[in-house]
């Protein structure tokens, strides 16, 4: 990539956190598990006398480590121009950067053999060219530092193992846990396989008796640490369908809740819940479909249904947030971080049979 195709940018703004119930802007505390901030009378009066909020573990900003007075203002830019924008023939659902310049694109939607479709391809100055097409119904994917290509599969699918695709072509299991179905996939700094796992069956609602783990294998597929439970023995999940790690191991989990609405789940290496973030409290909806970790140690999440960019700084405090339908951006899905540090937009609409990858500038505080 080396000249931009189109060049746009976004203005910016900054709109103060107010109290999520009155928007006064004396907030006092933070809830650790629904992200929300409040004064001391919403606290008492609203959310401690919710049925479902009413056992949550509150925690005053002092004991919460954020500094209100630093945490009051929001941008409203997380990118600041569109450096080139490619045409894919597949709408793209997800994406996957090497150091290489290569980009593997998956596409959720289904032929009529049930396969989606998993591109590797090289990023020229106009176009991507395709050097491996595999139709599988795949659901995540990561690239090991040998090139081989682990991934899982989507729900129709009868069971989801990893699987590996090899240079040859050759596909192998590499890890089956049965009964349990895999779901995200993540190599974090160590080498080590971060996966997330369920049991099998539909996926909504959650049960008594469903499983949702996040799972630490070593480099020889071997069960090291898992989480299921905070130290007060709730669940710490739902479904956990993407998940990504920081310079300190810090783990960052897209959990879906229902079909229309997740959040971000932040968990120590030691299984610590850090913080939990549920999406601005104007969001009717807040669904995130894709997260990367930026050199800063920021997140930057995707959010489907509001066509949007949030940014999150490592204490889980909103930083920015930018609706990309501005910069002509739309339907996006994925996120991925190139080897030159542009942020990649993976973009799909519902009825097309093709898609957009625009690689975008980040701003110079994210």
């Amino acid at each position: 990539m080396e000249k931009p195709s189109t060049s746009a940018c976004i203005k910016k703004a900054q709109v103060p956190i107010s109290c999520h119930f009155c928007n006064g802007n004396r907030i006092n505390w933070k809830c650790e598990e629904c992200d929300a901030i409040m004064c001391n009378s919403c606290k008492d009066k609203i959310h401690d006398r919710i049925k479902s909020t009413k056992d949550h573990e509150v925690l005053s900003f002092d004991n919460v480590g954020d500094d209100p007075s630093a945490s009051t203002e929001v941008s409203s830019e997380v990118i600041s121009s569109i450096f080139n924008s490619y045409t894919t023939t597949v709408p793209v659902h997800s994406l996957f950067c090497t150091d290489d310049d290569l980009v593997y694109i998956i596409s959720a939607k289904l032929n009529s053999k049930g396969q989606g479709q998993l591109i590797k391809g090289k990023m020229l100055k106009a176009s991507i060219r395709t050097m491996m097409s595999l139709a599988e119904p795949i659901f995540d994917i990561v690239v090991n530092k040998n090139g081989e290509v682990l991934f899982t599969q989507l729900i129709t699918a009868t069971e989801s193992p990893i699987r590996m695709l090899l240079s040859s072509g050759e596909i192998k299991t590499v890890l089956d846990p049965k009964p349990m179905r895999l779901l995200a996939l993540h190599l974090n700094k160590d080498d080590e396989l971060v996966c997330s796992l369920r049991e099998l069956g539909s996926p909504f609602p959650l049960h008594d008796f469903s499983v949702r783990q996040v799972v630490i294998f070593g480099s020889d597929y071997k069960r090291k640490m898992t989480f299921e439970f905070d130290s007060n023995g709730k669940r710490l999940f739902t479904y956990p369908s993407r998940i990504r790690t920081d310079s300190n191991n810090v783990i960052y989990i897209i959990d879906w809740l229902n079909m229309n609405t997740g959040r971000i789940v932040a968990m120590e290496r030691n299984g610590r819940l850090k913080f939990t973030f549920c999406g601005p409290i104007d969001f009717e909806y807040f669904q995130p479909s894709s997260i990367v970790v930026t050199p800063n140690d920021n997140i930057v999440v995707c959010d489907h249904h509001n066509n949007a960019l949030l940014a999150l700084n490592s204490k889980g405090s909103l930083i920015a947030v930018q609706f990309v339908h501005e910069m002509n951006i739309s339907s996006i899905f994925a996120l991925c971080i190139d080897s030159e540090g542009f942020l990649l937009i993976g973009c799909s609409e519902n009825d097309s049979e093709s898609g957009k990858i625009h690689a975008v500038k980040m701003t110079e505080t994210i």
